[in-house]
């Protein structure tokens, strides 16, 4: 009984502050929003295959990504004293 009292006033808590936020906007057109876009895409998968670009685009961010956790690894590396 005293654990169902602290859980239920926990979750009361829990929910007043998630209360507090703003709630999220409707995304009811969010089709007709977009069909621009999908217009574009389409345009440009004539004549460059959308899912090879996209494979190209993360290939792109991964090779990026990994430079930048090296560069960062070797800049803690040569933090270490006695080490060139």
């Amino acid at each position: 009984m005293i654990i169902e009292f602290f859980c239920n006033a926990f979750f009361a808590l829990a929910e007043f502050i998630i209360g507090l936020f703003p709630k999220f906007p409707s995304f009811d057109g969010l089709n007709t929003s977009f069909a621009p876009l999908f217009y574009v895409i389409d345009f440009v998968n004539i004549f460059i295959s959308v899912p090879l670009l996209g494979r190209c685009c993360t290939i792109i961010l991964v090779v990026y990504n990994i430079k930048f956790v090296w560069s960062i690894v070797m800049w803690l590396v040569r933090k270490i004293p006695g080490v060139s």
